[in-house]
């Protein structure tokens, strides 16, 4: 069986313990994309620099805060999320842990069948609220946080976690210091890194990861080529995108993630995909007939060995016998494939990534609690426990 394996946090070279980090935390508008030698820096420059450049909320709506980057090495950049806790509009569960524990868990609770249920678990998150607003969770501030359900991560040596949690919480006292997006595989060296510092890992979701594309056995195998069957046989078509397909490819998203699922997923405006798309950090290809509106599109991008999704959509009136959704998920995994990319698959959809060769992992927010009063530090504790005992074993029951 043949896996690829990202030149991220799992595979960088280590550093010698003795050898200071220097870690520079800037503003947007000081970095100079074009004075990194390495690609993956240029991106995530770039990156910051358009989504703070007029507010990260003209890029993601329901996002309020400022948008920094930390420096670490003049080599790598990590995007630096400072969230206003006390913005309403500050509601995506990417900006605000509040919205994703509590906010999200509570829309999620229309799925349950039984109103019985519905009445006793929204009875017993009101306990979960209380104990997070007190520990003031939100006041927080994000580590490579791209705003996006995953955010990929730089060739970061992990004897730099250290330095950059501590300058981070030098600038920003009393603030936990979040990594985001944490995981066994992607992130592995980085993870049992932070464990050895102390942090505290918070569950955050249940994911999919793809890093094998052979020898996956006969029956994920079959499910392959009948999905490759489908998206060559279709007169549905991928091309690549333009700027003129900005305004369809934010409302394809839209419908998607926002009207079907949650208005607490990161609303990603117009604006967003123009800037994306012109500064090529996401990649974008339209789904759809000739002479026709676009039916989907996905938007990909890869870091360190890589590749995600942050953008996924279509027209969901188009009958479901077109399979526009296999057709697109298929197309991304064979571009992941032949680029020679893990693939992150992000969470949701869990059997039929499943179906197609991907692996579950948790994955979990590490908290820094460094300068964090102790009765917050408890409180917050508290709340991982819970996570740990009760949600994580109810969601691997459930094959999530």
């Amino acid at each position: 069986m043949t896996r690829t394996t990202p030149t991220s946090a799992t595979t960088a070279a280590a550093r010698t313990p003795r050898t200071p980090v220097a870690v520079r935390i800037v503003s947007a508008d000081a970095l100079d994309a074009a004075s990194f030698d390495d690609a993956d820096a240029r991106k995530t420059a770039a990156y910051v620099r358009l989504l703070a450049e007029d507010g990260v909320e003209s890029c993601v709506a329901n996002a309020r805060g400022t948008m920094l980057a930390v420096v670490v090495d003049d080599a790598r950049v990590l995007p630096l999320f400072v969230p206003d806790a006390r913005a309403k509009e500050n509601a995506s569960y990417t900006s605000s842990m509040y919205a994703h524990y509590v906010s999200y868990a509570r829309e999620e609770l229309a799925e349950l069948r039984s109103p019985v249920v519905q009445r006793l678990a929204a009875l017993a998150l009101l306990p979960v609220a209380a104990l997070l607003r007190a520990a003031r969770i939100d006041h927080a501030v994000y580590v490579d946080n791209w705003l996006l359900s995953t955010n990929l991560y730089p060739a970061l040596d992990p004897d730099a976690v250290d330095a950059v949690s501590s300058a981070v919480a030098a600038r920003f006292p009393g603030r936990y210091v979040v990594w985001n997006s944490i995981n066994e595989r992607t992130t592995g060296a980085l993870r049992s890194r932070m464990r050895e510092l102390g942090y505290l890992p918070l569950f955050s979701r249940s994911v999919w990861i793809q890093d094998a594309y052979e020898g996956l056995g006969s029956r994920i195998e079959h499910v392959l080529r009948r999905e490759r069957r489908l998206a060559d046989r279709s007169d549905y078509e991928l091309r690549d995108a333009d700027s003129v397909d900005a305004e369809r490819t934010a409302e394809l998203y839209r419908a998607l993630y926002l009207e079907k699922y949650s208005r607490h997923n990161p609303v990603l405006t117009e604006r967003f995909v123009r800037r994306t798309m012109r500064a090529g950090v996401v990649e974008y290809r339209m789904l759809g007939r000739p002479d026709e509106e676009a039916a989907g599109v996905i938007g990909h991008i890869a870091l360190s060995g890589v590749l995600t999704t942050p953008v996924l959509g279509y027209d969901l009136r188009r009958p479901r016998e077109d399979g526009l959704y296999r057709i697109l998920s298929i197309r991304l995994q064979d571009t992941a494939r032949d680029l020679g990319l893990v693939f992150h698959s992000s969470a949701g959809a869990g059997e039929f990534k499943r179906s197609r060769g991907a692996r579950n992992r948790l994955e979990h927010r590490m908290v820094a609690l460094e300068g964090v009063p102790r009765w917050r530090r408890a409180l917050l504790r508290c709340f991982a426990a819970l996570a740990d005992r009760v949600v994580v074993p109810m969601m691997l029951r459930r094959g999530l």
